[in-house]
C-alpha cells in the first residue's frame, strides 16, 4: 500500500512538473520582438561625448548627429542589423578615441549599416562625415591630431593596442571635406593596433578616400571600396598592417580634384627617408577595377559620354614619397596608368623598389591605357600625359624584372572574367575557366606568414560566382535606392 501511495505521489509530481515546464516554454515563446524605434545619437554639436558604455540595439535605427566621441575607457557596442544614419547638416561623424572601443560585430545575414540620412535617390558622396578609429600604435609623425576637424589625437608605442571590432559593416555616402585639404574619409584608421579585429567592410560612395590608414599595425580581410571619390586604399605615416582579399570598383564619372588612384601610398607627406616606422604595409589578393571600360574609346579630356572617363583619374598604384608598400598576387585593371613609382619630394621610392623594400610581385596589369609611368605628369590642368613614351623606363624595367612573376595584358577580355565585369551594380568579376588569375599565387618573402595561402591571383577564387562569393549576403551595390 505504501508503495502504491509513493507511486501515485510520484506520478502527480511528474504531471505537475510537465505542466510547469510547458507553461515556462509557452511564456518564452510568447516573448515579443521589440518595436523598432528611431533614436538620436549625438546632439548635433562638435563635442558630444558618450559618458558611459552604450549599446545600440536592434531593430532600432539611430540618427547620428554632429561629432560623437567614444572617449578612453568607454565602449560603444552596435548589435547586428542596426542602421545608423548620418546627418548631413551637422557633418555627423563617429570617432573612437584612443583607449575607447567600438564593438560592431555584424553578421552576413544582418550587417551593420552606416549610411546617409537623405532619401533614396538623393544621396550623395559626403552626405555625412564618416567613421574614425584612433589608437595607440606607432606612426612616423609621433602623437598627432587626425585630419577632418575633430579634436582627437592618435599614436603611441603600443602596436598591440585594441580599438575593438568592425566586422560585417557597411559605410555609405560618407567622406566629407571639412575644410581645404582636411577631409574625413569613409573609414579612417589612425595608429590603430593589431589587437583590433577588422574584416568584411564595404565603403561605398565616399566623398574622399574609401579607406585610409595613418600609421598603425592593424590587419584586415575582405574589404570592398565601391565608387569612391578619391583613392580606394590610402596608406601613410608608417602603416605596417597586413591586408588580404580586397576589391575596388570605380565610377568613370566620379574622380577627385587632386587625382584619383586605386592605391596611394606615402611614407609621410614630406617623403622623409628617415622617418620610421616606414609605410610598409603588405597587401595580397587585391582586385582593382578602374574606370576605363574600352581603351579604344578612351578620352582623357573630360566626361562627355558613356565611353569617356573623368580626366582626374590617374593610376591603379601610385607609390611615392619613400613608401615601402608591398602588393602581391593582385590585379590592377582598367586605369589610365597601371603603376607609378615616383621619386617626389626628394624621396627615393624607386631605390626602395630596387632594394626590394617596396614590392610589386606576382601581379597582373590589364586593360590600362599605359601600364607604367615613372612619375605623375600633368598637362592641360588635370589631364594625364598618355603620350610620353620615355616616362616609364624605370617602372617598366622594375615590373618586368626577372623572377617578379608580373604579367601584363592589353585588354580585360584576356583575363576571362564573367560578362560585363565593370557593371557597377551587378559586376561579374570572377575568374572563369582558363583565366590567368585562376592559379599561380606565390607565398614567399613578405607574404610568407600572416596570410591565407590560396592559389589564385586577385580577390576571388575561380570557384566563386556572382551568386556565391565572400561578398554574398552582406554587401550592397545599389545603396542609392535602398530603403532603410
Amino acid at each position: 500500500m505504501e508503495n502504491l501511495k509513493n507511486l501515485k505521489l510520484a506520478s502527480l509530481l511528474l504531471v505537475m512538473g510537465i505542466a510547469i515546464f510547458s507553461t515556462g516554454c509557452d511564456k518564452a515563446d510568447d516573448v515579443e520582438t521589440p518595436t523598432p524605434q528611431i533614436m538620436d545619437l549625438g546632439d548635433g554639436s562638435e563635442a558630444y561625448e558618450i559618458n558611459s558604455d552604450m549599446t545600440l540595439k536592434y531593430p532600432n535605427t539611430y540618427n547620428l548627429k554632429g561629432f560623437v566621441y567614444v572617449p578612453s575607457g568607454k565602449t560603444l557596442t552596435v548589435e547586428p542589423g542596426v542602421i545608423i544614419k548620418g546627418d548631413k547638416a551637422s557633418k555627423a561623424t563617429l570617432i573612437i578615441e584612443r583607449g575607447g572601443k567600438i564593438i560592431a560585430q555584424g553578421t552576413k545575414e544582418r550587417p551593420i549599416v552606416f549610411t546617409s540620412s537623405q532619401a533614396p535617390g538623393s544621396r550623395k558622396p559626403g552626405d555625412w562625415g564618416g567613421l574614425i578609429l584612433l589608437g595607440k600604435a606607432k606612426n612616423n609623425m609621433g602623437e598627432q591630431t587626425i585630419e577632418g576637424g575633430v579634436r582627437s589625437k592618435h599614436g603611441g608605442n603600443d602596436d598591440n593596442d585594441n580599438s575593438g571590432v568592425l566586422s560585417y559593416v557597411r559605410v555609405e555616402f560618407a567622406g566629407i571635406e571639412y575644410s581645404i585639404d582636411n577631409e574625413i574619409n569613409g573609414i579612417t584608421f589612425g595608429s590603430v593596433g593589431s589587437g583590433t579585429k577588422i574584416d568584411h567592410l564595404q565603403v561605398s560612395h565616399s566623398g574622399d578616400d574609401s579607406f585610409e590608414w595613418f600609421g598603425g599595425t592593424v590587419n584586415a580581410k575582405y574589404l570592398v571600396a565601391l565608387r569612391g571619390w578619391d583613392d580606394d586604399f590610402d596608406t601613410d605615416n608608417g602603416f605596417s598592417g597586413k591586408i588580404q582579399f580586397a576589391l575596388s570598383l570605380r565610377d568613370p564619372k566620379v574622380a577627385d580634384k587632386s587625382a584619383s588612384n586605386g592605391f596611394e601610398s606615402d611614407n609621410n607627406a614630406a617623403g622623409a627617408k628617415d622617418a620610421e616606422p616606414f609605410t610598409s604595409a603588405v597587401f595580397a589578393n587585391v582586385s582593382m577595377f578602374g574606370p576605363v571600360s574600352d581603351t579604344k574609346n578612351y578620352s582623357n579630356s573630360s566626361v562627355t559620354n558613356g565611353s569617356t572617363v573623368d580626366a582626374r583619374f590617374q593610376a591603379g598604384l601610385h607609390l611615392r614619397r619613400h613608401t615601402k608598400l608591398s602588393i602581391y598576387n593582385s590585379l590592377i585593371a582598367a586605369f589610365p596608368v597601371g603603376l607609378i613609382i615616383e621619386n617626389d619630394k626628394g624621396s627615393d621610392t624607386q631605390g626602395n623598389a630596387t632594394a626590394g623594400d617596396l614590392n610589386v610581385t606576382n601581379c597582373v596589369i590589364a586593360g590600362c591605357i599605359k601600364n607604367f609611368q615613372d612619375k605623375q605628369v600633368w598637362s592641360n590642368g588635370f589631364q594625364i600625359d598618355t603620350v610620353n613614351a620615355n616616362a616609364d623606363a624605370f617602372v617598366k624595367s622594375y615590373f618586368e624584372r626577372s623572377g617578379s612573376g608580373n604579367k601584363t595584358f592589353a585588354t580585360l577580355s584576356e583575363l576571362k572574367l564573367g560578362s560585363n565585369p565593370l557593371n557597377l551594380t551587378a559586376s561579374d568579376i570572377f575568374p572563369q575557366a582558363g583565366s590567368p588569375l585562376a592559379t599561380g599565387a606565390v607565398w614567399t618573402g613578405k607574404v610568407a606568414s600572416g596570410f591565407d595561402k590560396v592559389n589564385y591571383l586577385g580577390a576571388f577564387a575561380p570557384s566563386e560566382t556572382k551568386e556565391n562569393n565572400w561578398m554574398s549576403g552582406w554587401t550592397n551595390f545599389d545603396p542609392q535606392n535602398t530603403v532603410y
